[in-house]
């Protein structure tokens, strides 16, 4: 009897010792994954920065604990300043008989610095991420005229107006042909995630995707909302 629970003790120390070596490998093989493609961009890379899990409100942060940020990335693209990371939380739950159960949720988070700051704006797949949240913290749900974006997406909006000034025909078309995260404009930061871990080719594409949602933002948006030009200024000519 005593020989059978030594042997189980090991086993189970062994499946253990195993598991914790793979977890360790593969963040190892994740740090290395985005320092190197960090160094081919010319942007920086940190392991973590705690920091940041702190510096917006909406999805999927300021939920849960035990907020980790982790693989982080941050430099230019194309004229905009960038931030990409590793997110998670935990949640927790106690079944009838007290026992307590932890649930990881992770995510991919890009962010892009706008010239300005907006008024807040969420856009997500209609029935996944954001509505509860959203629809607690008092946003609308707006409607457009096409039946085929509100049945896609949700836009919750502090200001109607703005939402509609910024959500035009352009940008439905955008987003039903490209639309695979979810976005938030918050303050001069629009803020793209996704449910679990990205990669760098999703990064690219992420930071693609958020670059032509600020193209998409009419001039007027800029100038009425923000108080700026967001468009290049070109050098005074010399004289003639």
């Amino acid at each position: 009897m005593r020989s059978s629970t030594i042997l189980i003790f090991l086993v189970a120390l062994v499946v253990c010792g195993g598991l914790f070596y793979f977890n360790y490998y593969r963040a190892k093989k994740r740090r290395e994954l985005f320092a190197g493609f960090a160094a081919q961009r010319g942007w920086q890379y940190l392991e973590s920065n705690p920091s940041l899990a702190g510096q917006w409100g909406g999805t999927p942060f300021q939920t849960g604990d035990n907020w980790r940020v982790k693989n982080v990335l941050s430099g230019p693209f194309n004229g905009h300043q960038m931030v990409a990371f590793d997110y998670s939380y935990q949640t927790h739950s106690t079944d009838s008989k007290g026992r307590r159960t932890t649930t990881t949720h992770k995510f991919g988070v890009v962010v892009l610095q706008l010239p300005g700051a907006l008024p807040h704006l969420e856009v997500t797949h209609e029935g996944i991420f954001g509505g509860a949240v959203a629809n607690a913290l008092g946003f609308r749900d707006l409607q457009f005229e096409s039946d085929q974006f509100n049945r896609a997406f949700r836009v919750k909006a502090d200001d109607e107006r703005f939402g509609h000034a910024v959500v035009t025909p352009r940008m439905m078309e955008l987003l039903l042909a490209r639309g695979e995260i979810g976005w938030r404009i918050e303050g001069n930061s629009l803020v793209g995630w996704d449910r679990g871990a990205h990669d760098p080719n999703e990064v690219l594409n992420r930071l693609s995707l958020l670059e032509q949602v600020v193209q998409q933002v009419p001039q007027y948006v800029w100038r009425d909302y923000a108080g700026v030009d967001p468009r290049p200024q070109q050098p005074p000519s010399g004289p003639t």
